[in-house]
C-alpha cells in the first residue's frame, strides 16, 4: 500500500484543483435529458480561468465516484499511511 499511498501523494500534489460533475443538457426520444462530465477549473499562465474536461460523457456514478476519489485524496493517503504503521 506504500505504493498506492506514494502515487497518490504525487498526483495530488500536481492536480490540487476541485473536479466538479457538470450536466449538458440534451433531450432525447430514449429519455436522456442530459449528459455528464467531470470539470475542473484551471488557470493559464496569463492568470485567464479556463475549464478542463477531465472525464466526458460518463455515466452520474462513474462521475461522482471521480470527483469523490479525487476531492478526498489526502485523506485517502492519510488513511493508507496509517493502515501501513499498524
Amino acid at each position: 500500500m506504500s505504493k498506492l499511498a506514494d502515487t497518490l501523494e504525487r498526483l495530488a500534489r500536481r492536480h490540487r484543483e476541485r473536479w466538479y460533475i457538470a450536466k449538458e443538457p440534451h433531450d432525447y426520444p430514449d429519455g436522456t435529458t442530459h449528459f455528464t462530465h467531470v470539470r475542473y477549473t484551471g488557470r493559464l499562465v496569463t492568470g485567464e480561468g479556463v475549464t478542463v474536461n477531465v472525464a466526458g460523457y460518463v455515466t452520474p456514478d462513474l462521475a461522482e465516484l471521480l470527483c469523490t476519489l479525487h476531492n478526498n485524496l489526502p485523506a485517502i493517503i492519510e488513511a493508507l499511511r496509517k493502515t501501513q504503521e499498524t
